[in-house]
């Protein structure tokens, strides 16, 4: 049993079905913010008017906009974001958009802290790792940061929880961890409107890498009672939420629900630090190395944990079915029947991998901790990961 509850880095107020709009002039004042710097996806900026609109409420408090983020936030970015947030001289980040935006801000905060304006620079001095009984995550950064922020996430897989981050080396396709101090965001404002302006497709499967969390925080060695609590009822919420928000877009009230979730779950990631099954920190490593959406991955790798652990004494899934008014379904037909509901793959093979291509990602799950240590049925070896592929490539 874990005795240990951590709560997330930096976050310091939380603002649950709020407009952003209305809520950051306040917010900015209480914070004594007069310099404004947004980052934000690309999509957002181009293809809907929330950004301008943003910008429009916020006036001349507005002295800088990025949207040069990219998927998995590429660490020639993060620099390049880096230097030019520096030379403007803002004194808060705003980022709307989903969990490249806000892991992007987390990395320019710890570059500008820092003053890691190189690729070796910044991946030397944010390396990230766990301390012996893995309850928080630590860093070779000790600084405080010198600029924060506040975020508006247009997503549902909780990287608004946590300091740490896995930005893309473009030169290897691997991600590499990183911890900043106090990197969560320090205010986070929760929009369902906003959020309702994501692609759908996109929103789903965010949803869906955060009820991976949610099940995942459940699956563990050492479980926590709290975290338990708080885990079971975004498992719920995202089950009952995300077909709602299928089916019709726009319905706020599902909406709400589905942040409320990433809530939850959000604290339940870093009080149980990563300790997660294979399906969390695998993901990581496949992603990229395929060049394909994190979120899409995790909906295939979320599913083949629940059907490696099928079977096993130990395992929660009989608690979960039960909480979900399914008593007696296997959890793996449960979930393919939801990810068939919601059109999101099951398989790898559907999003274009190859046997061979697991074959050379295998070295590299093995050399991620979060693959190998905490599953309560073992994945230790290249042979437990082959299995593991044959199962997500649907062989």
């Amino acid at each position: 049993m874990v005795d240990k509850f951590v709560m997330p880095d930096g976050v310091e107020r939380v603002y649950h079905n709020a407009s952003a709009a209305d809520i950051l002039p306040t917010i900015l004042d209480l914070y004594d913010y007069h310099k404004v710097f947004i980052i934000c996806s690309k999509t957002l900026n181009t293809k809907t008017d929330i950004v301008q609109r943003i910008r429009d409420r916020l006036g001349d408090r507005v002295i800088g906009v990025t949207d040069e983020v990219g998927e998995h936030s590429p660490v020639v970015n993060v620099i390049k974001g880096a230097v030019q947030i520096r030379d403007s001289g803002a004194d808060v980040m705003l980022t709307i958009g989903g969990g490249s935006v806000l892991d992007f801000a987390k990395f320019v905060q710890l570059a500008l802290t820092e003053k890691a304006f190189t690729k070796e620079e910044l991946l030397t001095r944010g390396k990230s790792g766990q301390n012996a009984d893995r309850t928080e995550y630590l860093g070779v950064s000790k600084a405080q940061p010198v600029i924060r922020q506040i975020a508006i996430p247009t997503s549902l897989a909780t990287a608004d929880w946590t300091p740490a981050g896995t930005p893309v080396d473009e030169e290897t396709k691997l991600k590499v961890g990183l911890m900043t101090v106090r990197g969560a965001p320090q205010v986070i404002i929760y929009d369902p409107e906003i959020l309702g302006r994501t692609p759908l497709r996109l929103l789903l499967s965010t949803g869906v890498r955060g009820l991976d969390h949610s099940i995942n925080s459940l699956c563990v060695p050492s479980p926590h009672p709290l975290a338990n609590i708080l885990a079971s009822h975004a498992v719920k919420l995202f089950v009952e939420n995300l077909p709602r928000v299928k089916r019709d877009p726009t319905d706020r009230e599902a909406l709400t629900n589905c942040q409320l979730a990433n809530w939850y779950v959000g604290v339940v990631v870093m009080a149980m630090a990563n300790q997660h099954g294979f399906s969390h920190a695998l993901a990581h490593v496949v992603a990229p190395w395929a060049d394909i959406a994190h979120s899409d991955v995790a909906c295939v790798l979320m599913l083949t944990q629940a059907k490696w652990l099928e079977g096993l004494e130990t395992s929660p899934h009989t608690q979960i079915t039960e909480l979900l008014g399914r008593p007696g379904v296997k959890f793996s037909e449960m979930l393919t029947d939801l990810l068939v509901e919601l059109e999101m793959p099951t398989t790898l093979a559907e999003l274009g991998v190859t046997l061979e291509q697991t074959e050379e990602m295998i070295p590299h799950a093995l050399a991620w901790n979060g693959v190998t240590t905490s599953n309560i049925r073992p994945v230790r070896t290249a042979e437990d990961l082959r299995a593991v592929f044959k199962i997500a490539l649907g062989a």
